[in-house]
């Protein structure tokens, strides 16, 4: 019985760190394939920060360029081609993607409490059609004491993409999206 115990114990501290090791950055996800008829949104590679987001957060994660991969992930499951960096005509479709606020308290040992805020406004040419604010917490899931707070973070970034794409399917002026409490 003793060596069932311990082959057992042996298995969940192996799966703990499979599991734990996997949380650096989000995979980057790959391009999905649109329609022909699928309306075109054009974004730049990165989030702007614009906001009291703290340098270590700036310097040492990647949620402004995570953000908006996702958005051209998630987008396309949703038929909207979502073009990054590319040149838009003057009358284009234009998405600008802000990140207002961004929190990295707590730790591994203590607990993750990770929150990122963005705002969004779709241009029509240089005309403003709608826009949005969107918000998302972690506290680093079931395995988060194995996560990094930049990966907890992406997993914030990852989930405003998800809602993004959702509110250009239609944007509705002016909407709260995700965890809305924390929106100013």
């Amino acid at each position: 019985m003793f060596k069932n115990i311990k082959s057992l114990l042996m298995g969940l501290v192996v799966l703990s760190f499979m599991v734990g090791c996997g949380g650096g950055e989000p995979s980057t996800p790959q391009k999905a394939e649109v329609s022909a008829d699928a309306k075109t949104i054009y974004i730049s590679s990165k989030a702007k920060y614009d906001g009291p987001i703290a340098q270590n957060i700036k310097s040492e994660c990647s949620i402004d360029s995570q953000v908006m991969t996702w958005i051209q992930k998630y987008a396309a499951k949703h038929n909207i081609n979502v073009i990054i960096n590319g040149k838009p005509k003057a009358n284009d479709t234009v998405l600008k993607v802000s990140i207002i606020d961004a929190i990295s308290s707590g730790n591994a040992g203590m607990g993750h409490n990770k929150y990122v805020v963005i705002s969004g406004k779709l241009y029509k040419g240089k005309k403003l059609k709608s826009s949005f604010k969107a918000a998302r917490r972690s506290g680093g899931g079931y395995f988060g004491a194995y996560r990094s707070s930049c990966s907890v973070l992406g997993s914030c970034a990852k989930t405003l993409g998800r809602d993004t794409a959702g509110w250009l399917v239609n944007p509705i002026n002016k909407s709260k999206l995700g965890d809305d409490y924390l929106i100013r």
